[in-house]
This record gives C-alpha cells, sequence and structure tokens, in this order.
C-alpha cells in the first residue's frame, strides 16, 4: 500500500512540476513588447489559436518547449517572458 501511495505522489508531483502555465494575450503584448518578432500565439505554440481544454506539450513548439524547460528550471509557478531573450539561436530565431 506505500508503494501505491508513493507511486501516486510522485506521479502527481511530476506532473504538476511540468504542467505548462497558461498563455495569455497578454503574454503576447509583452513578447511584442520587447521587441521579438511575435505575430501571434505560434511563436510559442504550433496553432494559430491554441486550446486551454486538453493542452499538452505537443502543443507548443521549440522556443515554447524550451521556455517550459527554463520554467522547470527555475522552478517559477509561471513562464517568465523576458526569458525569450536567451532563447539559443541567432537574431532569426529570437
Amino acid at each position: 500500500m506505500r508503494i501505491v501511495r508513493f507511486s501516486v505522489l510522485t506521479a502527481a508531483l511530476v506532473v504538476g512540476a511540468t504542467a505548462p502555465a497558461f498563455a495569455t494575450p497578454e503574454m503576447l503584448a509583452k513578447v511584442k513588447g520587447q521587441g521579438l518578432p511575435a505575430q501571434n500565439c505560434q511563436y510559442c505554440h504550433v496553432s494559430q489559436m491554441p486550446k486551454k481544454d486538453g493542452f499538452t506539450a505537443d502543443d507548443l513548439n521549440d522556443r515554447g518547449k524550451w521556455l517550459i524547460t527554463e520554467k522547470n528550471k527555475q522552478k517559477a509557478k509561471a513562464v517568465d517572458i523576458d526569458a525569450l531573450k536567451q532563447y539559443p539561436g541567432g537574431a532569426a530565431q529570437k
């Protein structure tokens, strides 16, 4: 029984730590305000209008996945949009 409880608790912690924060229109505005070439949600997501229901990491492009990785490294509750300045790659990738 202890093993089952431990497994459930571990799974809940892993899911909670890796669950992405929901993107908002304010995030897009902040990215644009930094002078980055974001035109729409596809700057970090695969679809132009991502849905919050049923969201998975597969709904993110490489930039979005990188942001989630950075969020998890910092053990932050939300994605830090300012981190996009450090996104690897040339100016066209920012």
